[in-house]
């Protein structure tokens, strides 16, 4: 019994150490994060407020150290794209939430584009997430 319990035990330590191992290791890249919206719909009219959050794909948590520096808020899903908005940053009291103030002055589909940048991971992360202005 002893025997069988020290041979699975040093299974475990082989098997851990493996895949702790630094080549083995995988790379965290930015495709292994994603944008979502906390709302999909907001009042159409001055001062609305989005928000989203930067979400790890495998495990569903929030990240709370990336840095967001680029966004864009226009109307091309509903085909006008040279209409836009401008996004001003808000402070947020949730890590890994990003808030932005904007007019929403027409009402139908707008496209919200962001970049950022995760610690310790290669690449920038991207998303373009679809947020509707209703009356």
């Amino acid at each position: 019994m002893q025997a069988a319990l020290r041979a699975m035990t040093m299974a475990v330590v082989i098997a851990l150490s493996v895949l702790a191992s630094p080549s083995l290791a995988q790379d965290v890249g930015a495709s292994d994060y994603q944008f979502e919206l906390v709302d999909r719909e907001l009042k159409q009219g001055y001062g609305a407020v989005l928000t989203v959050r930067l979400v790890h794909r495998q495990t569903g948590k929030v990240v709370p150290d990336a840095v967001v520096f680029i966004s864009r808020l226009d109307m091309s899903p509903d085909g006008m794209g040279e209409m836009t908005a401008p996004l001003e940053p808000v402070p947020d009291v949730l890590p890994g939430y990003f808030r932005f103030e904007t007019d929403l002055v027409m009402e139908g589909d707008w496209s919200l584009v962001l970049m950022a940048k995760v610690p310790d991971a290669d690449g920038y992360v991207r998303g373009k997430l679809i947020v509707t202005a209703v009356p």
